[in-house]
């Protein structure tokens, strides 16, 4: 089945959860020095190509990041650029050589700030499920130690946090794995409709 084109998944002014894998699950982040080459790319690239991060987790073999996107074509060039210098990094630094992502970057359109937040903290409960550590905010390389200890983090762009109460009821039902879009019933109506 042919992938379907970025612009009918997102759009200007919308929310995304953005992910990428390694080529046959190999260890793209390797030790603290590639995880943090990665978040000085990522941060460079969000500065010129102007879209904002609100969560991340950076994985041994994959990263995920939940984005404000205000200009589609601009941000996927950005990712694009990151990965590629990210590659080029690894190239030289692990002595690699080769491609070293799975194709492009996935992703799916989140409908408002309820879901970002609900699909923020599901992502970064992967080094958790992962076994890597008993709480999220014991993982260095995504935003929970933000959110949850209050550490000040140069990637993240803060944003209106919905209560616990709203997102009670959204976690039970978020399934990152399935689709392009991650929200209500309505709202995926809505999307489907209008690609």
């Amino acid at each position: 089945m042919a992938r379907r084109p970025r612009q009918t998944i997102l759009y200007n002014g919308c929310y995304g959860h953005i992910y990428s894998r390694a080529l046959e699950h190999r260890m793209i982040f390797q030790n603290a020095a590639d995880f943090q080459m990665f978040k000085r790319l990522l941060r460079q690239t969000k500065e010129k190509f102007a879209f904002r991060i609100h969560h991340y987790c950076l994985m041994h073999t994959h990263f995920h990041l939940l984005v404000s996107i205000d200009d589609v074509g601009g941000f996927s060039r950005g990712m694009k650029e990151v990965k590629r210098l990210y590659a080029n990094w690894a190239h030289r630094e692990q002595k690699r050589y080769g491609p070293i992502w799975w194709g492009r970057f996935g992703s799916q359109v989140v409908e408002d700030e309820r879901y970002l937040y609900a699909c923020g903290l599901y992502i970064e409960m992967n080094p958790v499920k992962a076994g890597l550590v008993s709480q999220p905010e014991e993982w260095a390389y995504s935003s929970s130690r933000h959110y949850f200890l209050g550490q000040k983090d140069v990637l993240i762009d803060d944003y209106k946090r919905p209560d616990q109460e709203e997102i009670r009821d959204i976690k039970d039902r978020l399934n990152l794995n399935s689709g392009y879009i991650i929200g209500s019933d309505l709202f995926k109506i809505y999307e489907e409709e209008n690609v």
